[in-house]
């Protein structure tokens, strides 16, 4: 990483008085881009004359350093006088801060992107317009029934889409979906999508390709299930609309892409010379993975991104090996003490381990392909050690109960029915349960966030030191853990046994008698 001094958000002036006085530099906007130093790359396009293409739900640090960042490529591939018109209207849906931010800045922002190197800076000029969908429905409606919007894009993650874990359908009961069946307007991000669907419908426009960019297997296939499964709570005949008349194909996307911090606002400024109240850090690869469909779009292949006719085999390299691995490293890199994923990598053993993991027991999982596994892992090992992105653990781990059954479990099910062991994956689960219930053993208290808290932490009292009993616990909450491996003897015993190994001896000497 570049060495940049932290760096606060005024500059000083030291007048002829002795008394001292603070200016706050310039505030990034299209006014003060031609302040910007050399170094730092813009768009190569007039902002101004950007006109918009694009309705994205969801208006995240993920997607403004991806499909943002991919968008802004294509575009200045593209050498044309005029941009092509693919501007993005973000639209954040749980609250107003990016609004607020981006609106004074006209929607720039810096991503930095820091390797093993150094930190590179680069203004994104794609998001023309920042709204906050619960208080601006009129703004929302005119967005979606805009003819020149052709692609509505989502990032608004796996639990935003309200599926019901053991079939795979919208959950009908999920608290989001019964405040809108109940309320005035809908506040969800699959109810804000139909609801947009249905104006279009009834204005008979041409419907948008709707596509999700958040980590599901098959996401457009799911959101297109779940947006049929709402509308069909209140019209039969716009659910079958949007199952035959709208496009979800389905994407892969990859980037890690750290939560934003003061650090990366003083870089920000360090680097531009200007306040930047929205900047994102993100590591330098960068991957889109897309399923061709039909109609206008921007060229986002002239920026790196693939478009295949089916994109299961990089799903599944996706799921399996980076989140599955992430899941893994986050419980037990915070049962040993770790705050960051490359804390963890850069540890021999713990290094070993996610590598033996990915290796053995999830890559034999993976559907036949031409993609080099092998390669591939040992490329998310070089991109997690990264020292420039500071991925902390608590943030990888969240929501466990709701990510478990795709990423761990998925894989650890199909290794057991051909007869394979699993014991790295058993000894990541394992992890998951002592860090949500409360009982890590020696070590610390570990604090992640999990709609399921409560009640984890419960089980976790109840259980007490008892190891047989927490693993019994736990593996009756269906929502984590579904029907199949909870009756399953063999597994009860070989998780039993991990959780007891965990408490008792601690995560470090777990991992060194799987890798010995």
């Amino acid at each position: 990483m570049a060495n940049l001094s932290p760096l606060s958000a005024a500059s000083l002036e030291y007048p002829g008085s002795s008394s001292l006085h603070v200016t706050a530099p310039p505030r990034l906007s299209p006014r003060t881009l031609g302040l910007l130093p050399r170094s730092v790359a813009r768009p190569g396009f007039d902002v101004a004359a950007l006109r918009p293409g694009i309705l994205h739900l969801g208006c995240g640090a993920f997607h403004r350093a991806h499909q943002a960042v991919f968008t802004q490529r294509a575009l200045q591939a593209s050498n044309a006088a005029e941009p092509e018109p693919w501007g993005i209207i973000a639209a954040s849906l749980r609250k107003p801060d990016m609004r607020d931010a981006l609106r004074p800045q006209h929607g720039l922002y810096t991503v930095l992107e820091r390797g093993a190197e150094g930190v590179q800076a680069e203004v994104i000029g794609t998001v023309r317009e920042v709204l906050y969908a619960p208080e601006e429905h009129a703004a929302m409606a005119a967005r979606f029934l805009d003819p020149d919007i052709h692609i509505v894009t989502l990032t608004v993650t796996s639990a935003a889409y309200c599926i019901d874990a053991t079939t795979g359908r919208l959950c009908a009961a999920h608290p989001d979906i019964q405040r809108d069946l109940h309320g005035a307007t809908p506040q969800s991000a699959i109810g804000v999508l139909v609801a947009g669907l249905a104006q279009v419908r009834q204005a008979g426009l041409r419907p948008p390709v709707v596509m999700s960019c958040d980590n599901l297997a098959g996401n457009g296939r799911v959101l297109r299930q779940a947006a049929m499964d709402y509308a069909a709570l209140r019209d039969d005949s716009l659910a079958e609309w949007i199952g035959t008349s709208v496009q979800f194909p389905c994407s892969m996307v990859d980037r890690i892409v750290p939560a934003a911090t003061e650090v990366d606002q003083a870089d920000a400024a360090a680097m531009l010379g200007l306040h930047d109240a929205a900047p994102v850090s993100a590591e330098p690869f960068r991957q889109w993975v897309i399923e061709t469909f039909e109609g206008p779009r921007p060229r986002w292949e002239e920026a790196g991104a693939e478009f295949v006719p089916d994109v299961a085999p990089w799903e599944a390299s996706k799921l399996r090996l980076l989140n599955g691995t992430h899941m893994a490293i986050a419980y037990l890199g915070a049962l040993s003490g770790f705050r960051t994923v490359a804390e963890f990598v850069a540890d021999p053993a713990f290094g070993s381990y996610a590598l033996r993991f990915m290796l053995r027991e999830q890559m034999p999982t993976m559907p036949p392909s031409d993609h080099d596994i092998t390669a591939y892992a040992h490329q998310l090992l070089r991109r997690w050690r990264n020292p420039g992105i500071v991925h902390q653990l608590t943030r990888v781990g969240r929501n466990g109960s709701e990510k478990l059954q795709t990423r761990l479990l998925a894989s650890l099910c199909e290794n057991r029915h051909a007869g394979r062991p699993a014991p790295c994956t058993t000894l990541a689960v394992a992890a998951w349960i002592c860090c949500a219930s409360g009982r890590t053993g020696q070590a610390g208290p570990v604090q992640m966030e999990d709609p399921l808290d409560q009640h984890l932490k419960a089980i976790g009292q109840a259980a007490g030191d008892d190891a047989a009993r927490l693993t019994d616990l736990a593996l009756g909450v269906e929502q984590a853990f579904g029907t199949e491996l909870p009756n399953c003897a063999a597994f009860r015993a070989d998780l039993t046994q991990a959780v007891r190994a965990l408490q008792r001896g601690g995560a470090r000497a777990a991992v060194m008698r799987l890798t010995a």
